[in-house]
Parts: C-alpha cells; sequence; structure tokens
C-alpha cells in the first residue's frame, strides 16, 4: 500500500488549522499540526513531512522566519512550502517566491488549495 504524504500545517488560527485538516484528510494526506513556526519547526526537524502550509502571522516565530530555517537546514530534503497570508502582496513576497515558497492570500478557496497541493505532491 502505498504511504500517505505528510502535510504540516503551521498556523496559530485553529479555525483554520481545522478546515484545512479536514479538506486534506478527505483528499488523502496525513496531516501534522503545530500552532506556531517553532513547533513546526520542531516537527519538520522529527517527521520530515512531505510538504509545509505556514500562516505569515503567528506568535514565537512568524512564517517568514520559519520559512527561512526550513530552507537553510532542510534544503536538501526539497520540501515544499506553502504560505498562507491576509497581508497585501508586499516586496519581499517575490524573495521567497525566488527561494521555491508558493504564496496563497488568504481568504482562499479550500477546493482550490488542495488542488494546488496535489499539484505539487502526486
Amino acid at each position: 500500500m502505498e504511504q500517505k504524504r505528510t502535510i504540516l500545517i503551521m498556523d496559530d488560527d485553529l479555525a483554520m488549522q481545522t478546515v484545512l485538516e479536514i479538506a486534506l484528510r478527505e483528499a488523502g494526506y496525513q496531516v501534522i499540526l503545530a500552532n506556531d513556526g517553532q513547533e513546526g519547526i520542531e516537527k519538520i526537524r522529527t517527521l520530515k513531512p512531505n510538504l509545509v502550509v505556514s500562516d505569515i502571522m503567528m506568535p514565537q516565530m512568524d512564517g517568514v522566519e520559519a520559512f527561512h530555517l526550513i530552507k537553510e537546514e532542510l534544503q536538501d530534503e526539497g520540501i515544499p512550502v506553502f504560505i498562507m497570508t491576509a497581508l497585501n502582496r508586499k516586496p519581499w513576497f517575490a524573495d521567497m517566491e525566488a527561494d521555491g515558497a508558493v504564496i496563497l492570500q488568504k481568504p482562499f478557496e479550500v477546493d482550490q488549495f488542495v488542488r494546488l497541493v496535489n499539484d505539487m505532491l502526486l
């Protein structure tokens, strides 16, 4: 049997976590949750997910800092990172995209999100 792909969601918004978790589980993925970037980084180190979805605005460590750490520590793993944000497009988004981040503007359609994940992982 094919092993389920694992997705880590880092977000301090529990409603957003829940919506994404349900959608991704229904799509056949295993989902791990973290409430901030620091917890997310610790889980990434041990669990090596296939994809990371991170909010930008979080306590402890924000999504930008977490993204840079993931890239620094785990670049050999080639883990794709989706960054969710309610912020309007910022000039530094381009730098993150150049480093491989996929930036999703909130609010977004959950179906569209799952399609993006499928495109990235299948």
